[in-house]
């Protein structure tokens, strides 16, 4: 089980909730959300987290990582995953 303030993410079970009510994620936001909290505390390049969403002979959108932090956003909040601009994302580490 995976933990970050109020999210509880289970890989095992591919399930995510907040306070304890579930929270619906495409596989996709689900790889990456479990990237970042696997690695809270470090940034992570849009690169690294691509790795998270396809094999190494799969093509790539060229936004398809920004699309999928946006919907994360969306359903998560938007003080859940920052932004460091020029080097990737990571999770928010204060507290709401």
């Amino acid at each position: 089980m995976l933990t970050h303030n109020d999210l509880r993410l289970d890989p095992a079970g591919h399930t995510l909730s907040r306070n304890g009510e579930p929270i619906s994620l495409s596989m996709k936001e689900f790889a990456i959300l479990q990237r970042l909290m696997e690695n809270r505390g470090r940034i992570l390049s849009r690169s690294q987290l691509e790795e998270s969403l396809y094999s190494w002979d799969s093509g790539v959108e060229s936004n398809a990582v920004e699309v999928h932090i946006h919907h994360l956003r969306k359903k998560l909040g938007r003080e859940v995953i920052r932004t460091v601009r020029g080097l990737g994302y990571c999770l928010n580490t204060q507290q709401p």
